[in-house]
């Protein structure tokens, strides 16, 4: 989730110092309570804690609010004696003191609300006193719902009656027990863990559902991962892993299929959760990772601290104040370029321009822009030669270094506003339109579109409101038509048959024939109207539109029951939904630019599991 309020830091910079030294009054209080048990220090730490905690939950920053309320939570379990591990909870509230004081930090220089990332310190928080684990709901489950055997690796089930089946599953517990109390104890972990491993394999092969299979195949690879020491081994990591023994005890009792019932997806999406931020080089994580296409929803192969390099990466306003500053250098840059006419001033200027376009490429690489930054380095290189040799620049060379220069505000106008680097298309030579390659003009024409479409909204609610005034249906054509346009010059050929064929239904039935159409097939009419806003509007804003076509495909269907006409006569929709899942596809194998893993669609707060 992304905080894209650019006031945030102000705020935050209003009570900067008043929440630090609360952090560090916290800090000590709880500092002598570890050292001395006093529980008047824990309640002095509490009572600080809370008061701060009235202070943050006014700065409307998810991440912070979190942070707090999870360390009041667990101080009031310590004051309470509701915690069984001490020092495991001693540590989690260190850990979260420090944490907030860090993000708070980091806020205030502008940088991103995002609270996935301190996800494993709420976990951890939360962990300390027995309280369900959060999820962010990045992890979905795959197609068909759940792995195959063919992806697990194994065709093996063994067929038990019930008696037998909690003899078995009784014996694997208490191996299970056994070897997670000596990984507890760190006596030859990574030991342990093998044997946890073994553990989920055999549960593997006790489940005939493809499910229940695919739960003991994730449990493997988290196991794996810890054993080859690939993830960080947290107090959310081992309570996740502790509850594995209570998960086999219940399928022991109840049976496979009573347990296949009970069992919530929940506990699938946090081991793989856990299993997404391990890195690879385990080999059951790294193809459970890639069956359940992790690296998709979390960075891929990205450690926590990785995680929160991201995490310290300039948020939305920051980066768009940082794209016009470089722009304004691409300019200044022009100025003296355009001065280099004067040919007795050429050294000096020409020395100038080598320089500072040496350093915008050093801009270039630090905002993510690498294959610009490299083109702009290889100027600079050419630029500094000519210095050397003292060659004259003619008209055609300054041509030639003022293209670098447009295509470079091009990229930044681009990547500050979705994400998108554009440099192989812009910088390319083969293409004869390279120049005139201009993303904003999609989204104006684009806006365009949906202000066309509210016209013909409304003068559809009037067609009928007005007792089939087919007048009005004139004016929604002609704006169906202008859609028509502005969708084929924007290359959305995706959108069109929505438009075009809704187009035909005005024209060519209701009006050709005067027809006044039944309630249900107004309301079918409105459905393809309101799909085709929604899919225009989700494209403007960079989001996926893919996934809302087939359903407006599928209202069109609908409508041409309705029609007098063969509206779909020329569409062929099956091959357009075939194209629609290639591009879904292709989506997501591309690799994310560092911004768009910044510009992600802001999510609800995670919800407890």
């Amino acid at each position: 989730m992304i905080s894209d309020k650019s006031s945030l830091a102000s705020r935050i910079g209003w009570i900067a110092n008043e929440t630090e030294q609360a952090i560090e009054q916290a800090r000590q209080a709880f500092g002598r309570y570890s050292e001395s048990s006093e529980k008047s220090e824990l309640s002095a730490c509490r009572e600080t804690c809370r008061q701060l905690n009235g202070i943050l939950d006014m700065l409307d920053a998810s991440g912070v609010s979190m942070l707090s309320q999870e360390i009041v939570s667990l101080l009031d379990a310590l004051i309470q004696n509701q915690v069984e591990n001490l020092r495991a909870a001693q540590d989690a509230v260190a850990e979260g003191l420090l944490q907030l004081s860090e993000y708070l930090k980091h806020l205030q220089a502008g940088y991103a609300d995002l609270p996935m990332i301190v996800l494993p310190t709420l976990n951890n928080l939360r962990a300390a006193h027995d309280v369900e684990l959060l999820s962010e709901h990045l992890v979905f489950l795959p197609e068909d719902a759940h792995a195959s055997d063919e992806l697990i690796g194994t065709t093996e089930y063994v067929a038990l009656p019930m008696d037998r089946l909690l003899q078995v599953s009784t014996k694997l517990r208490f191996f299970l027990q056994k070897a997670l109390l000596g990984w507890f104890r760190n006596e030859q972990p990574e030991r342990m863990l093998q044997a946890v491993g073994k553990v989920t394999d055999n549960m593997i092969k006790l489940n005939q559902s493809r499910r229940l299979r695919s739960l003991w195949w994730i449990a493997s690879a988290l196991a794996d991962a810890l054993a080859h020491e690939r993830l960080e081994q947290g107090v959310a990591v081992k309570m996740l892993m502790g509850r594995l023994e209570r998960e086999i005890r219940q399928f022991g009792e109840v049976g496979e299929t009573a347990y296949d019932h009970i069992l919530s997806d929940e506990l699938i999406k946090n081991l793989l959760y856990y299993v997404g931020l391990a890195e690879n080089g385990a080999p059951i994580t790294d193809r459970v990772k890639e069956a359940y296409h992790l690296d998709m929803y979390l960075p891929q192969g990205e450690t926590l601290d990785e995680l929160r390099h991201y995490y310290t990466t300039p948020g939305r306003e920051m980066w768009r104040a940082v794209a016009n500053s470089v722009t304004e250098e691409l300019r200044n840059l022009q100025g003296i370029l355009d001065a280099m006419q004067d040919k007795e001033r050429q050294p000096e200027l020409l020395s100038k321009l080598a320089d500072r376009t040496d350093s915008l490429s050093n801009t270039l690489a630090m905002l993510g822009l690498g294959r610009a930054a490299q083109l702009t380095t290889d100027l600079a290189t050419e630029l500094k030669a000519h210095l050397s040799n003292e060659q004259v620049q003619d008209r055609d060379a300054m041509l030639r270094i003022s293209t670098h220069y447009i295509r470079l505000e091009k990229v930044l106008a681009e990547y500050a506003e979705t994400g998108q680097d554009l440099t192989d298309t812009l910088f390319n030579q083969d293409n004869d339109h390279a120049d005139n390659l201009d993303p904003s003009s999609e989204r104006s024409l684009l806006r365009t579109t949906l202000t066309e479409l509210s016209k013909a909204q409304s003068r559809m609610v009037a067609f009928y409101k007005e007792g089939w005034a087919f007048v009005c249906l004139e004016d929604v054509a002609s704006s169906l038509e202008n859609i028509s346009g502005a969708l084929t010059m924007a290359g959305s050929a995706e959108l069109l048959p929505m438009v075009n064929t809704a187009l035909r239904y005005v024209r060519e039935d209701l009006l050709a024939h005067k027809r006044e159409p039944s309630p249900e097939e107004l309301s079918t009419f409105a459905d393809v109207l309101t799909l085709f806003e929604a899919s225009v509007s989700t494209r403007l804003q960079h989001e996926d539109y893919l996934t809302l076509l087939p359903t407006g495909f599928s209202k069109l269907r609908e409508l041409n029951q309705f029609s007098h006409l063969d509206l779909l006569e020329n569409v062929d929709l099956a091959s357009l939904e075939a194209e629609i899942e290639t591009k879904k596809k292709a989506q997501q194998i591309t690799t994310s630019t560092l911004l768009k893993r910044l510009r992600m669609p802001t999510q609800p707060a995670p919800a407890t599991l």
